[in-house]
């Protein structure tokens, strides 16, 4: 499949689990109206949103520990933080099991 790219500001999904990621990280400092989404690629099998980042500092990720619930989608998903130092370098959402997933989020929960 090739991969669907966009740019827009943050959607609803990706603020609700970086609000999720900053719950479960106290370290984790995200200015979410200050983001700046450089790209958005869909696969199928979930998404990259690519920020504007310098790419300085030491490269580190951040997993997500809540679950996402996506109605269609009966394994869920899980969602990955990629950061440069300080600063977000990319969020990646994933499906469980072999769920397909075309970039619909209305219905998701993160808990």
């Amino acid at each position: 499949m090739t991969p669907r790219t966009e740019q827009s500001p943050l959607n609803a999904l990706e603020r609700a689990i970086l609000d999720a990621m900053t719950r479960e990280h106290p370290s984790l400092v995200v200015d979410a109206d200050r983001l700046h989404v450089r790209s958005r690629r869909y696969t199928g099998v979930g998404s990259y949103t690519d920020f504007a980042c310098d790419d300085s500092g030491e490269p580190r990720t951040l997993r997500l520990k809540a679950r996402i619930t996506m109605p269609g989608l009966p394994n869920g998903m899980g969602a990955v933080l990629y950061l440069c130092g300080r600063q977000l370098q990319c969020l990646e959402t994933f499906t469980s099991g072999d769920d397909y997933w075309d970039g619909a989020s209305e219905g998701f929960s993160v808990s």
